[in-house]
């Protein structure tokens, strides 16, 4: 490929709201361009990359026996309300109206009930399971905050597998198929991940693994022990909670005065002398149904939104509640109470932090008081008490009940997780057993986005210069330099051999070009010129040496 004739260039300067690596470095190489809040287009750069990871991908998929398929992208929203998942899914699932038909459809945001529905049609049998399916199909999901460039967008290409097994053992075989061959996967791209332990909500099954890559500056969290090597996403990570005040004796509940200015968490530490989790904080939240939900917590701890919404079972978003919901029901910011609200909407929640607590201030603030040695049960209670936090930065592991959790910011390369029966009862799926009895089929469902992936290498293959391509995934092997008539011969003898070049032709000056290499990033760089004589200069992205060889020697290599 001609630069000359490359759709696409290099830039200096990038949009002020790129924070990720990868996002500037895709940006300024002439990979991506972004057309609406989270949906990209792959410049032809970038569309070389992706068709290589997804090749990748397949090949793996291929290899344990998975079958690829190719399915619509609209699916009738029926098949979304037989689990609820439309519910679920709430705004972050986009609909569309057939205005021939007056039929409802929702855009393919994943594929569990299509293929569920596609699997029953065919009414397998016993000899028939396991059944291993996959697809690259675009999805679509209405993120709120769509971010970080590849890493969190609304459109997308992902890799979708589901598989079915007729019992848990045969799963258990399933899954971990799956979870090594996303290990291999990962190795053949040159990602280093981490498995870790992840929550798989009210869809039910007991196996569910986040496959992480350490970013410093990765939308997700990883809990870590640095003992019993314990991993987990903060949706799931669980930790001990230490018994605050656990030695001094329960005191009688009291009304102090407080002044009106003193309201937050780091206030009351200041204005009392004692730690925030001496403390009481209230967060209050709205359903899509209409229900205010008042979390109550420890000062020092911090609500987890996944995790409150699991054990509330809620289906749709889950918002934090503006000044006009809390005027609803008769509070406002700062004075939030822990108990006392006659309004049927409202549901209290309290961490099991609380329930540990003794004799904590806070829960009743008015204007000029707010009640000390408030003690759960004595003096209030919920209606769910439960795990609503995030796990803190050097708790106590609850695995080992030793080591202590360490947080690292990561980014999901792949999640694989079961259904169990989730879907297949309400779609009646089943399979006939030995005996002719038909029997609820088990679902796995396996996934990988292709686009953060790209991201995904870029975060962990780059200096201060630009992208470092892995050669599998590079969209060129060669970024061929020419700074004499000479360099238009080797390119020709390269393209002869069918080797993947990319050769500057551009009359700027070689600065330029050096520069763009090092940002577009290509394995190995390719310099013709005077002063190389008749061979080639040779010089690994990722290495700061050169070598010079003639062009048959290059051809062998």
């Amino acid at each position: 490929m001609r630069y000359s004739r490359l759709f696409g260039s290099t830039v200096r300067n990038i949009p002020a709201s790129t924070k990720l690596v990868s996002h500037k470095l895709l940006y300024k190489g002439g990979y991506i361009r972004e057309i609406a809040a989270g949906r990209y287009t792959l410049l032809p750069l970038g569309a070389r990359v992706y068709q290589k990871v997804v090749q990748i991908i397949d090949n793996r998929m291929t290899e344990l026996g998975s079958q690829r398929v190719f399915t619509p992208t609209m699916h009738p929203k029926a098949i979304w309300q037989k689990t609820g998942r439309d519910k679920v899914w709430g705004k972050g699932l986009m609909t569309v109206k057939d205005e021939r038909t007056n039929q409802e459809f929702a855009l393919a945001a994943t594929g569990e009930g299509l293929f569920t529905e596609m699997v029953k049609e065919f009414k397998p049998s016993y000899r028939d399971l396991p059944i291993y399916l996959h697809q690259f199909s675009q999805k679509f999901r209405n993120e709120k905050r769509a971010r970080g460039g590849l890493v969190r967008i609304r459109e997308f290409l992902m890799k979708d597998a589901y598989s079915f097994d007729a019992d848990a053992t045969s799963f258990a075989e399933t899954y971990k198929l799956f979870y090594n061959s996303y290990e291999q996967i990962a190795r053949d791209l040159s990602i280093e991940v981490i498995p870790v332990e992840a929550d798989n909500g009210a869809l039910g099954g007991d196996y569910s693994h986040e496959f992480m890559v350490l970013a410093d500056y990765g939308e997700d969290r990883v809990i870590q022990c640095d003992s019993c090597g314990y991993s987990a996403n903060m949706e799931k990570a669980v930790f001990i909670r230490e018994e605050v005040n656990k030695d001094e004796e329960i005191k009688e509940y009291k009304v102090a005065p407080l002044p009106a200015e003193v309201g937050t968490i780091k206030e009351l530490v200041a204005h009392y002398n004692l730690p925030a989790e001496r403390f009481i904080k209230n967060v209050v939240y709205k359903t899509d149904e209409g229900k205010i939900i008042i979390a109550t917590v420890v000062g020092n701890l911090d609500v987890n939104e996944t995790k409150l919404s699991r054990v509330l079972a809620l289906n749709g978003d889950l918002e934090v509640a503006t000044d006009e919901d809390l005027a609803s029901f008769g509070a406002k910011s700062g004075y939030v109470h822990s108990w006392g609200y006659d309004d049927p909407r409202i549901i209290y929640v309290a961490d099991e932090s609380v329930v540990k607590a003794r004799n904590l201030y806070g829960g009743y603030k008015t204007e000029t008081t707010d009640p000390i040695n408030v003690n759960y049960s004595r003096d209030f209670k919920a209606d769910v008490v439960g795990d609503i936090v995030d796990t803190p930065e050097g708790a106590k592991c609850a695995r080992c009940d030793k080591g202590t959790l360490r947080i690292k910011r990561a980014i999901e390369f792949g999640h694989v997780f079961s259904y169990g029966d989730f879907y297949s009862k309400p779609h009646n799926a089943t399979y006939t057993d030995k005996s002719g009895k038909n029997q609820y089929l088990l679902m796995g469902a396996y996934g990988i986005g292709v686009e953060r992936t790209m991201a995904i290498i870029v975060e962990a293959h780059h200096d201060e210069k630009g992208i470092i391509w892995p050669e599998q995934v590079a969209p060129f092997k060669y970024h061929l330099i020419g700074l004499d008539q000479r360099g238009l011969d080797v390119y020709d003898r390269l393209l002869g051999e069918k080797i993947e070049v990319l050769f500057d032709d551009r009359d700027v000056s070689a600065g330029e070009k050096f520069a763009d290499a090092d940002l577009i990033g290509c394995p190995i760089r390719l310099v013709v010129s005077k002063k190389t004589s008749d061979k080639v200069e040779v010089k690994k992205r990722d290495e700061a040496g050169s070598l010079l060889i003639s062009v048959d020697q290059l051809l062998e290599s």
